[in-house]
């Protein structure tokens, strides 16, 4: 055997034996087995910020409260429905004022929008299938003594109840006093159909709380606090019990929201500490409902923001703000079974109708002076939709 033929022969048995490891580095690594597909989609401006979702069922549309962010002054709003499979922007409309709260009532096809802050105050009332604005409510404000500054009165969250045809919205404010500032919350009732003011239920807050929830299936709705949750008949608009939360661990500092499960007797808090932006006891609490013992605590992040519970698969999902992540929790052993990476700030979330489908916004970055780390000029807030039977 001549030398050339040789080391053809000796080459191509070299290369012979790198092709398997070749081929491995090209080759995508091994699926991960995961129930869950992502895909996002877009607000259709820089400027615009995004905050409450909703799912509309009877007409197939994800509706996402909007508004002008950087503009302040103008006090502008808009209504952007999502296709809730493809996440085609469908629409985009104007609306009145400042747009942050959402509450539905599916069967009677009624949108009503939120404009919270102290420049506006007011309800928007919108035919859920068309979305043309059919009116909008007086101002919701009240000339209280000792008020400290208009800019503190906001309206918050809103639910709707289809047995007494209203919608329930949570009003806070702070007051002077000998102590300092104090809070004041009420529960305003407001016709579902003319958005007429129709009164407060009455001692529907024992202390400061953000948290409000409508439990479809028992027409409760649940206030949260820091030591107590209220629960309210919808119906009769009278606070039936107040739940006490005693010896919870760690202590709670402020609930951002809550959601309940009446078919276990559970109710899921969780805790957004903004005098420590480092969270180290924020995340989700959980309680009996009968009597408020606690059942457990889950460390979710930083910034626990907002909760679903999904029956289907008996799990929670958890929004971590300041973190930037979504867990996924199992609802049996209180375990993270997944964490998503979702920057910048995961803010609240929506279930679809079947429960297979989970939207998230996420906001981005407000500007250099407020979010130097992050702030992206350019980058848009955005919609995540997360189908949770997909493998």
């Amino acid at each position: 055997m001549n030398r050339s033929r040789l080391s053809l022969q000796l080459a191509g048995l070299c290369l012979a034996t790198l092709l398997p490891t070749l081929a491995l580095a090209i080759d995508p690594p091994a699926r991960e087995l995961t129930r869950f597909a992502l895909s996002t989609n877009y607000l259709e401006d820089a400027n615009e910020g995004l905050y409450e979702l909703a799912y509309d069922n009877s007409g197939h549309h994800l509706f996402v409260a909007v508004t002008d962010r950087m503009n302040r002054a103008a006090n502008k709003g808009f209504l952007y429905t999502f296709n809730p499979e493809t996440l085609a922007v469908e629409q985009r409309l104007e609306m009145p004022y400042r747009a942050f709260s959402l509450a539905l009532a599916p069967t009677r096809h009624r949108l009503y929008v939120g404009h919270t802050q102290s420049a506006s105050l007011r309800i928007s009332l919108l035919d859920s299938e068309t979305g043309k604005l059919l009116k909008t409510s007086d101002k919701l404000s009240f000339n209280l003594a000792n008020a400290a500054d208009a800019r503190f009165e906001h309206l918050r969250h809103m639910v709707y109840s289809p047995a007494s045809d209203t919608l329930f919205v949570s009003y806070s404010n702070m007051l002077k006093s000998g102590e300092g500032m104090q809070p004041v919350h009420k529960l305003l009732m407001l016709d579902g159909a003319t958005l007429a003011l129709k009164g407060e239920v009455e001692g529907a807050y024992s202390g400061t709380a953000y948290g409000l929830t409508l439990d479809d299936k028992t027409q409760k709705i649940y206030v949260g606090g820091r030591d107590y949750i209220n629960e309210i008949d919808a119906k009769t608009q009278k606070v039936q019990r107040t739940i006490p939360l005693k010896n919870v661990k760690p202590q709670i500092s402020s609930v951002q929201n809550l959601a309940v499960d009446s078919a276990s007797q559970r109710a899921f808090v969780v805790v957004f500490n903004h005098e420590d932006r480092s969270g180290p006891d924020d995340g989700l609490y959980i309680f009996d409902l009968r009597d408020g013992k606690q059942l457990g605590f889950v460390h979710t992040g930083a910034g626990a923001n907002a909760v679903k519970y999904n029956p289907k698969y008996n799990e929670l999902y958890v929004t971590n703000f300041t973190s930037g992540t979504l867990s996924v929790i199992d609802a049996k052993n209180y375990k993270v079974t997944r964490e998503f990476v979702v920057p910048v700030y995961p803010n609240q979330m929506a279930l679809s109708a079947d429960m297979d489908t989970l939207f998230v916004g996420i906001k981005e970055g407000f500007n250099r002076d407020w979010d130097p780390d992050v702030f992206v000029k350019g980058a848009k807030e955005r919609i995540l939709r997360i189908d949770l039977n997909k493998s």
